[in-house]
């Protein structure tokens, strides 16, 4: 069989940028450094904590990350396996982040010579990008930039989990284009995924075989079976999809065969078209085996593990033994013997007894057409209305002092404040609905609610101060009291400075 030159050369110099990426976790790992016991710093390790470190901050939307953030990060991680004080930790931070995003100002890059262009090129990629900064401090904070976090993304499984479903994207793209020797490529790329996955999941079956024996065991391979099955049907149902548009090009090509370009574009069709039939085969066939081994093989194992259970409980040894055996005490005995003395009872409610015959009280004058129980009057609603708009004010006149000039603060700040001055109000299960109830109606505009509205009792508590105000989710749960626990809130009350102007989030 001969090998197109060309077909393995292409899209040389994008490989490349892509190991480009990884030059500077090889030049940490080139690093040379002891701790204060003279032991041996693993800068490899550390280069990958702190792409984890900027990752994670990124996902928490916390943008004040910065070398003071990382070294204390690295110290809480690794202060028992390397020995640095705090400084020694900084000192540490700083040579990482030298070595990601360089102080002299200077782009890394990595020179290669193109085999596909015959020319030397250079790529020039960023790990670490500058984020805000906070000039009183003189305080730098990093985020990761495009290339830190497609080496964070190369790091996970999921890589090579989803390569079908990414050679299926790429290949439909290629064939938009017309590029039909890569969309060929894409195809036998898919043919060896296909494989790996073939002995992946004959692996996954003689594992589940053999190495359930417990519960947590057969919850984790159930998992992991229903994973690829479920990736398995999403990508079945590409390749149909695929094909269809194969067919397509396929018929639209065959009446343009008007030049040599032509027809060898339509010889490349038709041996994708042929391919990628095989491939949807095999394909198939690990689709109906994830079925299988979901079904059968984890059934077969869950049943297994029951008569495992059932062959191991020995009764007179586990229970009479145990009970007959040994003294104990009153309590615990009749701990130890209840689950066998009586069968569990459950009252519920059966929705068909609505049906049923209903039993009719005579002690009370029924009105003559009535069928149903009268609801409440408007003034008795006008008046439950009005009870709650005065607890709410009642709340924010006590809420209100704590700002002192802030325009926000969080509700744990608050609890916390309320706790000092009145600490029996966090025992009110309705002081709780009330922070619920504002950030459901947020963001709130004072000047467009009805006369009718319980958030009037705020409007008349802010008196005029503001009117607006914002209840949004903030990181973390408060709890103050064992009876109550509550989200965390950021809480806006936007303070007039100027005329039109707030001061606020």
């Amino acid at each position: 069989m001969n090998i197109e030159a060309r077909s393995v050369m292409d899209q040389f110099g994008e490989r490349m940028k892509r190991l480009a990426i990884y030059e500077p976790l090889h030049r940490l790992d080139r690093k040379k450094g002891k701790d204060r016991s003279g032991n041996d710093l693993p800068y490899y390790e550390l280069g990958m904590l702190t792409l984890l470190f900027f990752f994670e901050n990124m996902i928490m939307r916390q943008k004040t990350s910065g070398m003071s953030e990382l070294a204390a990060f690295l110290n809480e991680v690794c202060h028992q396996k390397i020995d640095l004080d705090q400084e020694g930790f900084e000192n540490l931070a700083r040579e990482i982040l030298e070595v990601y995003r360089p102080s002299n100002g200077k782009r890394n890059s990595r020179t290669f010579y193109n085999w596909e262009t015959g020319q030397e090129e250079t790529v020039y990629y960023s790990i670490l990008k500058a984020a805000k900064s906070d000039l009183k401090s003189n305080t730098q904070y990093y985020a990761l930039d495009e290339q830190g976090l497609e080496l964070i993304f190369s790091s996970k499984e999921y890589f090579s989990e989803f390569q079908i479903s990414i050679n299926q994207l790429l290949m439909r793209k290629q064939l938009e284009k017309g590029e039909f020797m890569g969309a060929l490529r894409q195809v036998d790329e898919m043919d060896l995924s296909a494989e790996a996955l073939t002995e992946r999941l004959t692996k996954i079956k003689n594992e589940v075989s053999r190495s359930i024996i417990s519960e947590e065991t057969y919850g984790r391979y159930k998992r992991l079976i229903e994973d690829i099955n479920l990736r398995l049907m999403r990508e079945n149902e590409e390749f149909d999809e695929l094909q269809e548009f194969v067919r397509l090009t396929k018929d639209s090509l065959k009446y343009q065969l008007d030049n040599e370009k032509d027809k060898k574009a339509y010889e490349l069709i038709l041996r994708i078209d042929n391919r990628l039939e095989e491939v949807h085969h095999e394909h198939s066939k690990l689709l109906k085996e994830s079925i299988i081994l979901r079904t059968h093989a984890l059934e077969a194992a869950q049943q297994s593990l029951y008569y495992i259970g059932i062959d191991s409980f020995n009764f007179q040894q586990e229970i009479v033994d145990a009970l007959m055996g040994q003294p104990m005490p009153l309590y615990t005995s009749q701990t130890f013997m209840a689950p066998f003395l009586e069968l569990e009872c459950a009252k519920v409610w059966n929705p068909m007894s609505i049906f049923g015959k209903q039993r009719i009280e005579r002690g009370y004058e029924e009105e003559k057409g009535r069928a149903f129980v009268e609801g409440a009057t408007d003034e008795a609603l006008n008046k439950s209305k009005s009870k709650l708009g005065q607890y709410f004010k009642e709340i924010m006149d006590e809420v209100l002092p704590f700002f002192e000039g802030r325009s926000y603060m969080t509700l744990e700040e608050i609890l916390t404040h309320i706790e000092e001055t009145n600490p029996m109000r966090l025992e009110e299960r309705m002081f709780y609905d009330v922070w619920m109830i504002l950030h459901q109606k947020s963001p709130i505009d004072f000047s467009t609610l009805d006369e009718e509205s319980v958030l009037n009792g705020v409007k008349e508590a802010l008196g005029g101060v503001t009117n607006h105000m914002k209840i949004i989710e903030y990181t973390g749960t408060v709890q103050k009291v064992p009876r109550f626990e509550i989200k965390n809130m950021l809480v806006d009350i936007s303070i007039k400075t100027k005329e039109g102007d707030t001061d606020g989030l």
